[in-house]
């Protein structure tokens, strides 16, 4: 294994189902569940079904690796990308998604209704809140191990640099203060548009949350 000292040899590649474990593996590392959510209902929310939700309204997804795995990712949407086979109905999709979690009994009482409501009112928020755009970064996560290495960066390089090639103006992103680094993308050069309370990473946390919404103008982007 390498370790944490060592400069890995990235290379970049596309998603597969294959991937689904490592992906939300890194997912579960980055947003640590509140003490009151079991391991059996962190597994069921996460991360492999929030990760498959992600991936409805994603047409670029891309893959940070070196010899021993999946360092990173970005999956993130394009509206103009050339070549694209992102679903036209992500909403009724999304909702079979979730409508399979409930079914499959897994999912009880409170804590169900709870965390369903909470998605609903900060979905309904991001509805309100978000400029319209026609570039997304839906989730972005990389390996405790490997931060502050410039992987979050180059991931975010090849993303906007596509976007800006397929003819998009406006990147949009969705993030929190508590669980992301959200002065990253302050630092990359986004601008903080909006912030509410978010409902679901403060369920899911059990601390209080902010959602922040951020943009970058491509038109200022070499």
């Amino acid at each position: 294994m390498i370790g944490e000292e060592a400069a890995p040899e990235i290379s970049f590649r596309r998603y597969t189902t294959d991937d689904l474990r490592s992906c939300s593996g890194l997912a579960e590392e980055a947003w640590p569940a509140g003490e009151e959510w079991t391991a059996d209902a962190q597994g069921i929310l996460g991360m492999e079904g929030y990760i498959e939700s992600t991936l409805l309204w994603s047409n670029w997804t891309d893959l940070a690796c070196d010899s021993q795995g999946v360092l990173g990712f970005l999956f993130g949407r394009i509206d103009k990308l050339r070549g694209s086979t992102s679903s036209t109905k992500p909403f009724l999709r999304e909702a079979r998604l979730m409508a399979g979690l409930l079914l499959g009994g897994k999912w009880r009482g409170s804590m169900m209704v709870a965390m369903f409501w909470n998605i609903f009112l900060t979905e309904l928020k991001l509805m309100v809140n978000i400029p319209k755009s026609d570039a997304a970064i839906e989730m972005l996560i990389v390996s405790s191990k490997y931060r502050g290495r410039g992987i979050g960066r180059m991931l975010v390089d090849r993303f906007v640099h596509a976007a800006k090639d397929a003819g998009s103006s406006l990147v949009t992103v969705y993030t929190d203060d508590l669980m992301s680094n959200w002065s990253f993308y302050e630092k990359y050069g986004f601008r903080r548009v909006g912030s509410f309370h978010d409902n679901v990473t403060s369920y899911f946390a059990g601390k209080h949350s902010n959602a922040l919404i951020y943009v970058l103008d491509l038109k200022a982007v070499p």
